[in-house]
């Protein structure tokens, strides 16, 4: 099985009067990846995920294809996963200037040996424990937003307020739409805070709005997407997995 990683960059514009080109610093900069198979054909539904100076992450297209705008300058760390693959993660340096497009092949995972049979366990009784009590916590949401606010370029910003061992709650700041995903092993309570957007369950939209609460089972696809100028604000509380924050 092999993987492999490559960067295409396009030449950067002459500078005026014939000299060698100058690119500017700073400069946002789109990216394009593209994801076959060992073979070349293209992998849809490659989950992409993009850390360093701008938080990236999105989903294949049809064609293996996925193209993220205004990124800035820089060192990214690339995360490439697909059910029945094996997870790439790969570094790339993002220079001002420059339109890469980056390559990966992703190999087949091996197949899993067959699970062994486990004895059956008895039947539990009562409920079950929790575990020993965490602290209690207070929050003032709005005052905890004044002191950290999404900035005016951030994509998206993530704050855990409280995690116990049965669940996390997490204030969400989203410019960007947070593409679909689903929650395996936790059901989602979503509240908006502040905002206007979107939840989209399978093809239907849910509108968003300031007081808005939602539910979303476990396992169920789902996706965020702010609309209007400002930031969608909202809190998730994930209850089931142990606090990961």
């Amino acid at each position: 099985m092999s993987a492999s990683l490559s960067a295409q960059t396009a030449p950067a514009p002459p500078a005026r009067g014939g000299g060698k080109p100058v690119a500017a610093a700073g400069k946002l900069t789109p990216l394009t990846i593209q994801v076959t198979d060992p073979l070349g054909a293209p992998v849809a539904e490659a989950a992409v995920t993009v850390t360093g100076p701008v938080a990236r992450e999105g989903v294949t297209a049809a064609d293996g294809s996925l193209h993220l705008t205004n990124m800035r300058p820089g060192t990214y760390r690339l995360r490439f996963a697909r059910e029945g693959s094996i997870t790439l993660e790969r570094e790339l340096i993002l220079r001002a200037g420059e339109s890469p497009t980056v390559e990966v092949a992703l190999s087949p995972a091996p197949a899993a040996p067959p699970a062994p049979v486990a004895p059956i366990a008895p039947a539990a009784t009562g409920a079950p424990s929790l575990g020993p009590p965490g602290d209690p916590k207070f929050t003032p949401v709005p005052l905890f937003l004044e002191k950290n606010f999404i900035g005016g370029r951030e994509a998206r910003k993530d704050s855990v307020l409280g995690c116990t061992p049965t669940g996390t709650a997490t204030l969400h700041q989203l410019r960007d739409s947070w593409l679909a995903h689903t929650h395996d092993n936790a059901e989602e309570w979503i509240y908006v805070v502040a905002g206007e957007g979107a939840l989209r369950i399978g093809e239907t939209n849910q509108r968003l709005q300031a007081g808005t609460f939602s539910l979303v089972p476990h396992t169920v696809r789902h996706a965020l997407i702010p609309q209007g100028r400002n930031p969608l604000i909202i809190i998730s509380v994930l209850s089931g997995p142990r606090c990961q924050g």
